[in-house]
């Protein structure tokens, strides 16, 4: 007993180190790993790679002639039931959200999951898969599934050798992922709630020990104020920029404050800051300010921020091309144009054309805003 216990010993250990080898892949199919992300969520896909290898043609089809028939085959030798294609080789192809998505209107959880394939000649069905670490399709249990979702293939132009996943196509909240071999691909759109993880995860950091840089409290509400959303809790944040452990009265961080306000329509409380923040401000953070009044369409209050910077800063260009706008935008084209010309004597190369039609604008009697 005591030698069959030795024996079985050596051989555990000598299959685990086996295990533990770092080997190329097996059947000369390169393993590949592709991640992107939409907003904060990383979307990650490994597998391996076949190559079409002088079988162009015999890829795909009905029957079992081809190298991926048509719906599911089989059957498995492990299971005895029908199998998907394992949409690679080798391992699973495993794809990982790391948030909540949604798959080609579905949703699905975060999680890793193993992707296969059912190809038709019009249509293909991706099955989203519990079982990640399985060799293959050959474990398969529709019992697993997470998520089943059917898309149409689209024929490429030009055969590509090397199964690939790519991402062809991103936006702000969602993104096209296609697994494309020989000329086929086959794409599927995933989409992500990307504002409320963004501040979901902003809740988590602003009582982290990054509350305690007011950098960070800015960055954080000033995210939500140019998207516009989750404007009362990103004041707070704001506020705790300024006046919270270790804030900073700046001039960054007193205008960042003050947007919060104008966005929650409490333009008493920013002019208040604004008065405040303006002490400290340079010449161009002082019209830049103008300028955003005139988007705000407060003419009045633009034109008179922008005489303030004139009073503090003098007959430079930032104040004069600034002062040609608050005109402008107040109807008085004679004044604007005045100001845009002795700008545009003070501009540099670059900045001279745009503000050469400035001037041709105002001459037309044009709002140089507009």
């Amino acid at each position: 007993m005591k030698k069959i216990l030795i024996a079985a010993t050596a051989l555990f250990i000598s299959v685990s180190l086996l295990a533990q080898m770092d080997m190329p892949p097996s059947g000369n199919n390169p393993r590949a790993t592709i991640s992107e992300e939409v907003g904060i969520t990383s979307i990650t896909i490994k597998y391996s790679r076949p190559d079409v290898n002088k079988r162009a043609g015999k890829i795909y089809g009905e029957g079992p002639a081809f190298l991926v028939p048509y719906g599911f085959t089989g059957p498995s030798f492990i299971t005895g039931r029908n199998m998907p294609w394992r949409a690679g080789a080798n391992e699973n192809t495993v794809i990982s959200f790391e948030h909540d998505v949604i798959v080609e209107g579905n949703p699905l959880k975060a999680g890793t999951y193993g992707l296969h394939m059912s190809l038709a000649a019009d249509n293909a069905t991706l099955i989203f898969s519990n079982q990640s670490e399985a060799w293959g399709s050959f474990s398969y249990d529709e019992k697993q599934d997470a998520l089943r979702v059917t898309v149409k293939p689209v024929m490429l132009d030009k055969s590509v050798e090397w199964l690939k996943y790519e991402f062809i196509d991103h936006k702000e909240k969602s993104c096209v992922i296609a697994m494309q071999w020989e000329k086929l691909s086959v794409p599927f759109k995933v989409e992500v709630d990307v504002d409320n993880i963004v501040i979901a995860r902003l809740r988590d950091l602003t009582t982290s020990q990054k509350q305690f840089n007011s950098t960070n409290m800015i960055q954080a509400s000033s995210w939500c104020f140019n998207k516009n959303i989750n404007l009362e809790e990103a004041l707070g944040w704001a506020q705790r920029a300024v006046t919270g452990f270790q804030g900073q009265r700046s001039f960054v961080s007193l205008r960042n404050l003050a947007v919060g306000y104008e966005k929650l329509n409490r333009l008493n409380q920013a002019d208040s800051v604004m008065n405040d923040a303006l002490t400290m401000a340079n010449a161009n953070q002082y019209v830049g300010y103008g300028r955003a009044l005139i988007t705000q369409k407060r003419n009045e209050k633009a034109l008179e921020i922008m005489n303030a910077a004139k009073t503090k800063f003098g007959d430079v260009f930032a104040v004069n091309n600034a002062l040609a706008f608050g005109y402008s935008a107040k109807g008085d084209y004679k004044k604007a144009q005045e100001f845009a010309e002795k700008a545009l004597a003070q501009a540099q190369e670059p900045q001279k054309a745009a503000i050469s039609a400035n001037v041709t604008k105002l001459k037309e009697g044009k709002d140089i805003n507009q």
